[in-house]
């Protein structure tokens, strides 16, 4: 009786940490407007694909326009 439950812990376990696993995505794209003029000074950190912590998603958007480079949000929040 004991082996039966202690399995079927195990398993329940498994079943559990198998919904956790999942692709690799690279990250989505910000919500950039065509022109930036200036972005505001509220801080809402997001971490970009390039490992670096953007104060918001418009900085993000400068940074992409001034080095035509696409990076894209990893995460909300710092890295």
């Amino acid at each position: 009786m004991k082996v039966t439950s202690i399995l079927l812990l195990c398993a329940l376990a498994l079943l559990g940490f198998s919904g956790n696993t999942r692709a690799d995505t690279p990250g989505r794209e910000a919500n950039c407007n065509t022109q930036v003029i200036g972005c505001t000074r509220i801080y809402n950190p997001v971490c970009g694909t390039d490992g670096k912590t953007y104060s918001n998603e418009c900085m993000l958007c400068v940074e992409n326009e001034k080095r035509q480079i696409p990076v894209l949000i990893k995460k909300s929040g710092p890295c």
